[in-house]
């Protein structure tokens, strides 16, 4: 007698292969909603505001002012990427060469940025950067003189290459520990010098991390918005600002989308070119892989490459040197360091109307947005898991698309549609523009997490009699809980630290704590900022350092 197929003892399972779609279809909807067609009726304002035609894009390359926004925002951006590589590819080098203690602590100073608000670095940099701060002072003792920054374009260029660093020291140490340190070795053994050795065979086989770092880079910087705003000025304005004031000042709906499609045009050039370039290096790079490095494979760490670590690991620590030691200043401006102590910022932070209203509109808008993002983020993951893999692809390129879109295109088209739809100026406008943004990273934490797991013990399950409500809530989800936990995280510190589309969609009552804590620069002189930078530093890590924290503790349970 033929023993059953485990299908045909569970029905069910053969049912779920065929649901991908239906688990897909309320993410889709919702990305479509609040993404593609605002995104398509910003790219048809550019042909048809204010007059039908090319002149929007036209005027890209022939209005003197703007073909100068368009350069340097592209020269500012390449130079961060080439100047974070400089910086970036030591450091990775040093933590491949580490032993575990040490790598540890240089990871764990690499992911101080991600645990540090976006607009406290900021906020940091413009105080060291001001007048009289402390790198004018720092220079000073090299005979340069009172050397102005804040509101130069090197400043927008030294605040954007330290928030940038993790994205291309990450790329960069995940490529390099695929190298097997021997082959350098090898190398010298057959008569070449050390550098040429390092030349000739380790930096092709880290290529690919170099350029995945510096194209992710390249692109995240075109569309910077709060730290040109911060540290910039009117005459170093670069695309972000320009479409930011052709929007919400001049309602410039066409002008701005040009710009728009501009900077998505060149991300997409820019991350096609850098996937052909990686990937024409992929197998090289495989050919001289070993996922476990052999004992003694280690190189030396030599005198320069120990300064130079220590001296990015500072300039990624900074930040968070800084913010912490002014919230407790008793100075009535920005001052560092503190000539005097006090917790006078953090009692007006707590007791200011203004403030603990923009906390509350902050915490309010996060929780749902990890809510709704992880609802439609871990159904979208499992359905992707049910498809065949090539259509598993498109769909999961939709789903994250919103990560690759420049965040201030983003912010233009959330604008745009929601200004004819009466949700500007409303929390659930954020949440919903927040919602979509937080999306793709719960596709990313579960879908991870999905892959780590064996997919034969669901159909043990239904072997062993299970139904589906069964197998799922007793195998499925506790396997799966951790990728989704971490998803939630993530999505909430995405909509915690966000500000330019809060920024976009503002009013009186909605106002989230990084849109505060902005005006509070950019419109008031406010030293409660100081206090409300340390909360968000608190805020963003804490949830990031417990979802970091959960997965080792729940490996040594099952221990």
């Amino acid at each position: 007698m033929s023993v059953p197929t485990v299908a045909a003892r569970a029905p069910w399972l053969a049912r779920m292969r065929g649901s991908g779609w239906l688990l897909l279809l309320p993410a889709l909807v919702a990305l479509v909603v609040l993404f593609v067609v605002p995104l398509v009726n910003v790219v048809a304002d550019s042909f048809t505001e204010p007059s039908p035609g090319l002149s929007n894009y036209a005027s890209l390359f022939t209005d003197g002012y703007t073909l100068r926004v368009l350069g340097r925002t592209l020269l500012v951006a390449l130079v961060v990427a080439v100047v974070g590589v400089l910086l970036a590819y030591p450091y990775a080098y040093a933590m491949t060469l580490s032993g575990p203690t040490m790598r540890a602590v240089l990871v764990t100073v690499v992911l101080i940025p991600f645990w540090t608000s976006m607009l406290a670095r900021n906020f940091a940099w413009m105080v060291l950067m001001q007048d009289g701060g402390v790198i004018q002072k720092f220079l000073g003792l090299f005979g340069l003189g009172q050397v102005t920054l804040l509101g130069t374009t090197a400043a927008v260029g030294i605040s954007m290459t330290q928030v940038l660093l993790p994205f291309l020291v990450l790329p960069m140490y995940s490529a390099m520990e695929q190298i097997d340190g021997r082959l350098v070795a090898a190398g010298q053994s057959l008569g070449a010098p050390r550098a040429r050795a390092f030349r000739r065979v380790y930096l092709p086989l880290s290529t690919p991390g170099v350029v995945a770092g510096m194209s992710l880079v390249f692109v995240l910087a075109l569309g910077f918005y709060v730290t040109p705003a911060l540290l910039g000025s009117s005459r170093t304005a670069m695309i972000a600002q320009v479409i930011n004031i052709r929007t919400k000042e001049l309602l410039d709906f066409g002008g701005a989308g040009a710009m728009g499609m501009f900077l998505l045009v060149v991300t997409l050039a820019v991350l096609g070119l850098s996937r052909k370039l990686a990937g024409a290096n992929l197998t090289a790079a495989a050919a001289g892989a070993t996922p476990n490095r052999a004992a003694g494979s280690r190189g030396e760490i030599r005198p320069w490459l120990r300064v130079h670590t220590t001296v990015v690991a500072l300039i990624l620590a900074v930040p968070t040197l800084v913010v912490i030691p002014m919230s407790f200043s008793s100075a009535q401006t920005f001052q560092f360091p503190p000539q005097g102590w006090s917790l006078r910022w953090y009692q007006e932070l707590f007791t200011s109307p203004e403030w603990v209203a923009a906390i509350l509109n902050t915490l309010q808008t996060g929780i749902y947005t990890a809510i709704f993002a992880t609802v439609l983020g871990t159904l979208a993951a499992f359905g992707l898991a049910r498809l065949k893999p090539r259509i598993r692809g498109v769909a999961n390129g939709f789903l994250l698309s919103p990560m690759i879109v420049p965040h201030i295109l983003v912010a233009l088209v959330v604008f745009s549609a929601f200004l004819r739809l009466g949700l500007n100026g409303t929390l659930i406008g954020i949440i919903l523009a927040h919602t979509a943004l937080a999306i793709p990273f719960v596709v990313i934490a579960v879908t991870a997490r999905l892959q780590g797991m064996d997919a034969r013990l669901p159909h043990v399950a239904a072997v062993l009699g299970a139904s589906p409500s069964s197998a799922f809530r007793r195998v499925t989800l506790p396997l799966v809980l951790p990728g989704i936990l971490s998803g939630a995280v993530l999505a909430f510190v995405t909509s915690l630290d966000e500000v330019v589309i809060a920024l976009f969609l503002q009013a009186p009552g909605a106002i989230t704590l990084p849109v505060q804590m902005f005006n509070s620069v950019t419109v008031q002189i406010d030293p409660t900022i100081s206090a409300a930078s340390s909360l968000m530093v608190v805020l963003v890590s804490v949830p990031i350092l417990f979802a970091q924290l959960r997965g080792p503790a729940q490996k040594r349970g099952r221990k």
